[in-house]
């Protein structure tokens, strides 16, 4: 799908202030028209409207939101997300319609097209110390706008969430002034709730790098008339369009702003985070990425608790757990990313062979770990040790066997209900043949929108007729299909990401929009036994939504590319 613009479009960049009303239903639709597509329509010359036009020439100016809010969902949604790009690219100033990111984060593409800053990758990583806290600096000296500062944190981390900037404490304890007035001046109308919570909320301090709190537990919580949630948001944009005035009145620059890491949390926010950019700009390089991992830890967290009696605070659950354990944690550099756009896809199924090479690569390249079922053992001759036959005779060396241990080997099959039980049947026996070859038991389960329980499952020196009959008596979950749980089950244990995890599926699911942790040890493999030309499509289709979790996600389908 393509679309087409009238020429006198005047280049639009977009705003993310915005005003939705505290009072009656809960409604961002006219809020999201004004701050994402009236600036779009905008013409050159009030004479001539602007019309949009899809590759058949239907005018489809009136649909333009409903196709951004297309590519909003909780899943990717891969035949508008470039059709939207590319009508952004042609109306915005700043915009990249080849850009990675999803839709979903276009303020943070705008900000950085701005300040013409590369895309994020595999080779182009953000880090606090080269690009947050410089940027931090140069938004206090005046050297540069918020823009920068935006773009630095939403390159390096995408948080899924709304933030807000103030310059410093000062600045904070300056809107906690303005919000106490105008929440006494509007008290009569305030429910009980509200008020308190405000009150809370006047007791914040912000003298570290952040304070962030849980507004919503769902996009259907908190939206009642005159609720926290909803009156803490507007307060917070009608203070930035006052703070904004005044600056521009004095020639100077105001001293907050907007953060809008996602469109969806722009308009119905489920968190808030309060950003201090000076104590951003004083701390250590270290001290940033923690607090930033932090804060997209906590949104990963499934526990959402809200309040209407106290503040809940969106980070107390993992500060609280650090402080009961000090975890280090590794980040893992996938570098295949740059090669992943650069992989062809196999014209026919791959051969039992072909996988087993496949799986081998990824086992050597995980390297060797101090203890595991999966051992390969080594003989060598030296005269350090007397032969055993003879050892009286020096001249005669003995051997000695050493072992060493790969990597575990854990699989999970899909059994949703678009595979069939030849599927399966034929999927389990390739696995038990590749199994043999490499001569290691293996780890099991299966999955659809449930994870069976996890099974070891003996391979070494059994026969084809024993190891079936024990895939037999593994329970076979059926229903619909789900990736990301599994994902879950590997992340949640630092055994299970030590093994090579091997998914065997259709490929027919879709990843959220969400930025998620994609384990790193997750590989792909095709079901066997099913139309090649549907797996491929499938296969394209799952790789390209994965750009925003994983950009080298191709390079981890074994046996279908090359």
């Amino acid at each position: 799908m393509t679309f087409s613009v009238t020429p006198n479009q005047k280049p639009a960049v977009l705003d993310p202030v915005h005003t939705i009303t505290c009072t009656g239903d809960y409604d961002p639709t006219p809020a999201m028209q004004e701050t994402l597509v009236d600036p779009l329509l905008e013409p050159l010359s009030p004479h001539a409207p602007v019309v949009i036009t899809d590759a058949s020439g239907t005018d489809v100016t009136g649909d333009v939101l409903d196709l951004i809010l297309s590519c909003l969902g909780d899943t990717i949604n891969t035949s508008n997300e470039p059709a939207i790009k590319q009508l952004l690219g042609q109306t915005m100033v700043d915009f990249d319609s080849s850009t990675p990111l999803p839709v979903g984060e276009l303020f943070a593409v705008q900000a950085g097209q701005k300040n013409k800053l590369p895309a994020p990758s595999a080779r182009v990583l953000y880090t606090a110390k080269n690009d947050i806290i410089p940027a931090a600096k140069a938004l206090l000296a005046g050297s540069a706008d918020e823009s920068m500062f935006f773009a630095s944190i939403a390159y390096a981390h995408h948080p899924n969430t709304l933030g807000f900037w103030f310059e410093s404490t000062t600045a904070f304890d300056d809107f906690k002034v303005w919000l106490n007035q105008q929440a006494q001046a509007g008290a009569a109308v305030l429910p009980a709730d509200t008020r308190r919570l405000l009150g809370d909320f006047t007791n914040l301090s912000l003298n570290g790098l952040t304070e962030s709190l849980l507004l919503r537990k769902d996009d259907s919580d908190g939206n009642d008339e005159f609720s926290f949630a909803r009156l803490v948001i507007n307060m917070l944009m009608a203070y930035v369009k006052q703070q904004r005035g005044q600056a521009a009145a004095n020639n100077c620059t105001a001293g907050v702003g907007v953060l809008p890491f996602t469109v969806g949390e722009l308009f119905c926010p489920r968190s808030l985070v309060l950003v201090n950019a000076e104590a951003h700009a004083r701390a250590s390089a270290a001290k940033v990425t923690a607090e930033w991992h932090l804060i997209n830890q906590s949104l990963a967290s499934p526990v959402k608790v809200v309040s209407t009696a106290a503040l809940s605070q969106l980070t107390s659950l993992p500060r609280a757990a650090a402080k009961a354990a000090t975890v280090g944690a590794s980040r893992h550099l996938d570098r295949t990313a740059s090669r992943s756009a650069q992989v062809r896809f196999r014209k026919a199924a791959p051969s039992k062979l072909d996988l087993l090479k496949d799986i081998t690569r990824a086992l050597h390249r995980m390297g060797k770990v101090n203890k595991s079922l999966n051992v390969y053992r080594s003989t060598r001759t030296t005269f350090l040790k007397t032969n055993r036959r003879d050892p009286d005779d020096f001249n005669k060396p003995g051997r000695i066997t050493s072992a060493q241990y790969m990597p575990d080997l854990h699989v999970y099959i899909d059994t949703s209900g678009s595979i069939s039980e030849a599927n399966y049947q034929e999927a389990v026996l390739m696995l038990i043949r590749i199994a043999k070859k490499l001569g290691v038991d293996m780890y099991f389960n299966s999955f659809s929108d449930v994870l069976s329980q996890e099974t070891l499952l003996k391979v070494e020196n059994r026969s084809m007729t024993r190891i079936w009959k024990d895939f037999c008596r593994v329970p076979k979950v059926a229903g619909g299909t789900q990736f990301k749980q599994v994902w879950d089950y590997i992340n949640g244990s630092p055994v299970r990401k030590r093994r090579l995890s091997l998914m065997i599926t259709d490929f027919e699911w879709r990843p959220p929009a969400t930025r998620e942790s994609h384990p790193p040890n997750l590989f792909y493999a095709p079901c066997s036994a099913m139309d090649w030309s549907h797996m491929v499509y499938h296969a394209k289709q799952y790789a390209d939504a994965m750009q925003h979790i994983d950009p080298g996600i191709r390079q981890r389908l074994l046996g279908m590319v090359v």
